[in-house]
């Protein structure tokens, strides 16, 4: 009969194999450095954020390259909970080694003034013209940045923001 690897080989030999991809591109120069991005790792599913701490893991035994990878794990901080899988997995990784720490970076929503400040610097125009628009954008993205920046480009790319020849500054409806 064929041989047929398990799922728990399968798994191993990934872990195995992606932790040796990255031993050997850290290893094959010493000024080598290698940044991992995650992004919205609250949607990672239990098998999925496991793979990902044993391949840290891994890449922790080795003192000599570990100092020299960085691991960014982006995650929505009002979809997590105290025993969503990311927890678990960020509490699983400060306790296995040495060689890994871990830092939690909380990033905010943007504020209502921050949003009127950002639109100030970008429009070069006075707060009492901004104001408006700034409540606006606010509500429409709950200072979610990301979200803040693809509005108003598509307010930019919409001509629903123009730039006024008449006036020297843009414009907008306030109704719209």
């Amino acid at each position: 009969p064929e041989f047929q690897p398990s799922a728990e080989d399968a798994e191993f030999r990934l872990i195995y194999s992606t932790s040796k991809i990255i031993e050997a591109i850290l290893k094959s120069d010493p000024d080598q450095f290698l940044m991992i991005c995650c992004d919205d790792m609250q949607w990672g599913d239990k098998s999925s954020l496991s793979l990902i701490s044993e391949i840290l893991v891994n890449i922790g035994s080795f003192k000599d390259i570990c100092s020299r990878c960085i691991f960014i794990g982006l995650y929505r901080d009002d979809e997590v909970d105290d025993n969503h899988p990311i927890t678990v997995v960020r509490n699983y990784l400060q306790m296995m080694t040495n060689n890994i720490n871990t830092t939690k970076v909380n990033l905010p929503s943007l504020s209502k003034s921050d949003i009127t400040i950002m639109l100030m610097a970008e429009l070069h125009l006075p707060r009492r013209y901004i104001i408006h628009l700034a409540d606006v954008v606010h509500k429409k993205t709950s200072g979610h940045a990301l979200f803040v920046v693809e509005l108003l480009n598509s307010l930019l790319r919409d001509s629903i923001i123009n730039y006024s020849l008449q006036k020297r500054r843009y414009i907008w409806d306030e109704d719209t």
